[in-house]
């Protein structure tokens, strides 16, 4: 079997040139990579063919440089570059070169490989991965706020005791009530951040039921328009035949109260907020694009807005208890927190899409109940 023919069979691209750059010979994979017959590509120059052009003086002074001798950059090295297809598209490959000093004169050759599909998947996996760590922490931060919330209520029980003591011991004309009512009042505030801490760390006491979302939007959408304010649209897309899940119908209006409000927050000189439900049934590779969720069919509920986009490093931190990028006073950092942990706790899940600049759009994944399930 002759050489070429035996390289022809080769999966890499594989190309052959002179001292001076130009194609001598290339194989069938090469074609193919490139986009240029063999006939038409043997004698000219690789650069001008494959290397994009602002890299090409660069290859160009590469291949000067190790036929001069001096020591090369290029040969005996893995590299991973961009090249160029003959309709100008560019793609990412991997080049190894090699030298021989023939009887002939002096050639190279070229092994290429595209690594489009592995880049993907590195970052594929990098995504993952990173989700995973976050859905990890998370975790952790729920379980000690539960901790937290739990030790807490035993507190305010004794505060709210002490302070009815007080006041059976007060005339109901007496000055003082009046500051052991502000005791109270105060401890209602720090009540309610524990109910809140508390749904955060899933730990939070529900009643769940088989429930529409399509009903529960459209009951709530009085109350979501006297939220958001005249200066931004609402949209309610609900899909037809959707199917039931089952949750607690007030944290569900609770979780929509909360996102609403959140991008009312983002969106202070007005915009649009759309609110969408949707049946979907993910396969294997949809699931895997979705760290922690698994192959089913569930009930999508999807709440995007047109603000201005939640920054990456903010992103990574926006479920997190008591976090908020908010003035101080104007936010306690545990709306999304509540969002998150009611989700969860009803067995579902939560995703952010967003582009900074663009808006956000947080996607919940209930799963559907089947049959006479309640």
């Amino acid at each position: 079997m002759e050489r070429d023919s035996v390289l022809d069979c080769a999966f890499d691209a594989i190309v052959t040139m002179d001292g001076a750059g130009a194609i001598v010979w290339m194989n069938t994979a090469a074609e193919r990579m490139f986009g240029y017959p063999r006939d038409e590509a043997e004698g000219r120059e690789l650069a001008a063919l494959i290397i994009p052009e602002e890299f090409r003086e660069e290859h160009r002074r590469a291949v000067a440089r190790d036929f001069s001798g001096a020591p090369s950059r290029i040969v005996g090295q893995r590299l991973e570059l961009e090249a160029m297809r003959a309709d100008r598209t560019r793609f990412p490959i991997e080049l190894s070169v090699s030298r021989i000093d023939s009887p002939g004169g002096l050639f190279y050759i070229a092994w290429m490989r595209d690594i489009s599909e592995r880049l993907r998947a590195e970052e594929a996996l990098r995504h993952s991965e990173a989700q995973l760590r976050q859905a990890q922490k998370m975790e952790a931060v729920g379980r000690l706020a539960g901790g937290v919330a739990h030790d807490f209520n035993n507190v305010l029980t004794a505060i709210f005791g002490y302070a009815d003591l007080l006041l059976d011991g007060f005339d109901l004309g007496d000055p003082r009530r009046q500051d052991v009512d502000e005791i109270k009042r105060a401890a209602h505030r720090a009540a309610a951040l524990t109910r809140q801490l508390l749904a955060f760390s899933r730990k939070q006491v529900m009643l769940p039921q088989r429930i529409n979302l399509n009903e529960i939007i459209l009951n709530l959408e009085t109350l979501l328009l006297k939220l958001i304010g005249q200066e931004i649209v609402l949209h309610i897309d609900t899909a037809p035949s959707l199917w039931d899940v089952k949750a607690d119908p007030g944290q569900i209006e609770q979780v929509l109260m909360n996102l609403a409000s959140n991008a009312r927050d983002a969106m202070p000189d007005g915009g649009h907020l759309t609110i969408s439900t949707a049946n979907e049934e993910l396969e294997l590779d949809d699931a895997s694009a979705l760290v922690g969720i698994e192959a089913g069919r569930f009930v999508r509920l999807t709440v995007a807005d047109t603000g201005q986009g939640i920054p990456d490093h903010v992103r990574a931190h926006i479920f997190e208890p008591f976090f908020t990028t908010k003035d101080q006073g104007k936010g306690t950092g545990l709306g999304l927190a509540t969002v998150y942990g009611i989700v969860k706790q009803t067995g579902g899940w939560v995703y952010l899409d967003e582009t900074p600049g663009t808006g956000a759009s947080f996607r919940i994944y209930l799963p559907r109940i089947d049959g006479d399930d309640n």
